[in-house]
């Protein structure tokens, strides 16, 4: 009804009232409504397997409704999406603090948090219990055995299970999205990259098949697909370094060096310490011959990426081609090292851990072999997964200590010196 109605129907003080009532009540419906809104649309960027969207929804929602158990579930959920793991343990503690540890949802999304970071063994027997029973979660449940299997390198469980997966539902994108992963992780670039590319055509919204796809047609020396696809990112992504320095790289690789030269010292002006722009403008410099050039660049290079063999060797090769050879021999060595590190990890990745997926001792030499040539977030994940087959394995929590100790976390280098030397020890403790 209208103001004015209600003015000229009840005294204004009456009418005040109920104005004051309606404006309460709007206040309180409006927020409760957009949370349901922001739920609402979460469930849907879920089922498109849309994990950032979700989450973006969920933060709305969860202002609102911060007690919300069903939103810390999909929070999770998301999470576990893009395996950042600790945040989807977080979230799901959350919703477990609200529904109960016994909660049926919670009980699944546990299992299926396990079975995503590489654990499948010790949830697969409930997790095919509920697929039969439950015909509606087995999308949820292929999703996360095929990220686990693909995790600790079962890349034939992995391509297998997704198999079975498109062929009960051709149209899955994300199964077809994980098969051309798991390709991609065993060494199958070309098979991998027929599936992403079968991805995008289903759904271009997806930001981050269409860049694992860029990296793979580069690896493959598809040049003119790959620049095709940057320009579409660089759509996105505007001012990212990532992208400008590989469309300079194909531009160079396509014949055009200039413009690839132009584009990378823009690049460098707006970024001046990032690793990938120095490596490949020093590569440039050598590849025109300009090797005290190639060197300034180099060395730059190596204090951001200090453990990256290409800038390691291409400084030696800048070095002796100075004929500073006192200079070189060093920086040769430190190459070989760096290589050597490499293939380890290649053997481990490729046949190690393939033939023992479950044996701590492997993922915690991962782990240390990434964490020493700087990649830390994988490195760290490796040594939490080593924690996960066997909670006391004393190298691991030994190497986590002083990684946290590095990064300044002493809460958690603390409890991993405790659980080192509590482990060494024989003593058993459960984790805080």
């Amino acid at each position: 009804m209208p103001a004015s109605a209600i003015f000229r129907r009840f005294r204004p003080w009456r009418a005040w009232l109920i104005l004051l009532v309606m404006i309460g009540t709007g206040c309180l419906v409006a927020p409760n409504a957009w949370a349901w809104y922001q739920l609402r649309a979460t469930r849907s960027a879920l089922s498109a397997y849309h994990p950032e969207e979700a989450s973006r929804h969920l933060a709305n929602c969860l202002r609102v409704w911060p007690n919300c158990a069903e939103a810390h579930l999909l929070s999770s959920r998301a999470a576990r999406q893009v395996e950042d793991f600790e945040e989807a343990s977080r979230e799901l503690r959350l919703a477990q603090n609200l529904l109960g540890a016994d909660s049926r949802e919670v009980v699944l999304e546990w299992a299926l948090l396990q079975a995503a970071a590489g654990n499948s063994r010790e949830v697969e027997e409930y997790l095919n219990r509920r697929a039969e029973q439950e015909g509606d979660l087995r999308p949820l449940i292929w999703e996360a055995m095929i990220q686990g299997h693909t995790r600790v390198y079962r890349i034939l469980d992995a391509i297998a299970l997704a198999d079975h997966w498109l062929l009960v539902d051709p149209d899955t994108i994300r199964g077809r999205e994980l098969r051309g992963l798991a390709f991609q992780q065993g060494k199958s670039a070309h098979k991998g990259t027929e599936d992403l590319q079968r991805v995008i055509e289903l759904d271009p919204t997806r930001d981050g098949t269409r860049w694992r796809l860029v990296l793979a047609l580069l690896q493959m020396g598809k040049y003119d697909e790959a620049l095709t696809h940057l320009r579409f990112i660089e759509r996105q992504r505007p001012n990212d370094p990532d992208v400008q320095v590989r469309i300079a790289r194909c531009h160079n690789l396509l014949g055009s060096g200039e413009r690839a030269r132009e584009v990378l010292d823009a690049t460098l002006e707006a970024h001046p310490e990032h690793g990938l722009a120095l490596r490949t403008r020093g590569q440039f410099a050598l590849a025109d011959r300009q090797p005290e050039q190639a060197e300034l660049w180099l060395r730059r290079a190596k204090k951001v990426w200090p453990n990256d063999y290409q800038v390691q060797w291409f400084l030696f090769h800048s070095l002796q081609q100075q004929n500073k050879i006192e200079l070189a021999e060093p920086e040769r060595l430190e190459a070989e090292k760096i290589k050597e590190r490499a293939e380890r990890v290649g053997e481990l990745s490729s046949r190690k851990l393939s033939e023992r997926p479950l044996d701590p001792a492997l993922h915690y030499e991962m782990g240390v072999l990434l964490l020493h040539d700087g990649h830390n977030s994988a490195g760290e994940g490796w040594l939490l997964s080593a924690l996960n087959l066997a909670p006391d394995h004393q190298p691991s929590h030994a190497a986590l200590a002083e990684y946290y100790q590095r990064m300044g976390d002493e809460k958690r280098a603390a409890h991993h010196r405790l659980r080192a030397t509590d482990s060494s020890q024989g003593k058993v403790q459960a984790n805080p």
